[in-house]
This record gives C-alpha cells, sequence and structure tokens, in this order.
C-alpha cells in the first residue's frame, strides 16, 4: 500500500540534492549562547549569590546580571546600556572576562543586617 509520491525514488533525490545545497554554518562559526554561557561562568565565580537568567540562540542570546542591566551577544559583541553614562557598551564577545570585569563596577545591593539601618548617634528628640 504505498503511494507513488510517498515513495518517488526521484523525488527523494530531489530533496537530498537540496538539503545539500542548503548552507550550513562551519563548525568554527560564531555562536552567541556559547559566548552568553562564557560570560555567565565568568559573572559566576564574582558572585554566586546574584540570580542571573539566560536565553537566546546561536544568533542573538541575551543574559540578565542584575534589574536593569541585559547584556545582549550578537554578531561577536556583547552589547548593555551603561547605568552610571547613559550610554550603550559594546566589548567583543572574544573577551568574555573582560566583559565580566567592566560590569563588576556597577553597584551591588547592601546586604541588609538587622540594626544597622540606623546610625549608631541617634538620639530620642
Amino acid at each position: 500500500m504505498s503511494h507513488p509520491r510517498l515513495n518517488n525514488p526521484r523525488a527523494f533525490r530531489v530533496k537530498l540534492a537540496e538539503a545539500a545545497r542548503v548552507r550550513r554554518p562551519p563548525r568554527h562559526a560564531f555562536r552567541a549562547d556559547r559566548a552568553i554561557a562564557a560570560l555567565w561562568n565568568e559573572l559566576a565565580t564574582a558572585a554566586a549569590s546574584r540570580p542571573m537568567y539566560q536565553a537566546g540562540s546561536a544568533d542573538v542570546a541575551v543574559i540578565s546580571v542584575r534589574r536593569g542591566i541585559n547584556v545582549w551577544c550578537r554578531d561577536g559583541k556583547f552589547i548593555w546600556s551603561d547605568v552610571l553614562g547613559g550610554g550603550l557598551v559594546t566589548h567583543p564577545a572574544c573577551d568574555p572576562a573582560g566583559a565580566a570585569a567592566l560590569l563588576r563596577p556597577f553597584p551591588r545591593r547592601r546586604v541588609s543586617q538587622r540594626g544597622r539601618h540606623h546610625a549608631a548617634n541617634l538620639s530620642v528628640a
């Protein structure tokens, strides 16, 4: 019970030839998801308690470093918005350690300590 369109050897050869013509990226091509994973590892060693999220594909990937700072990776570059300077920062994706060093100076949230939120010299008025 075969159908001529389904089991046609010519159609199979045509599909095989078409699949061979499809251009695939070479094995050494840039992958944004791997660059973001390398940046994730660099940032995770700096501050393991900070929550970070990552997502993406081989073309475009993103990592959320902290509130308001998202690092995008596209076309061989890390791209993020500089909170302090107000500009756009780009850094080569082949240097995730350098990008992590540029991202670390952003101010961290202070860890709250019990009884440390008031100055020591307060008095009742």
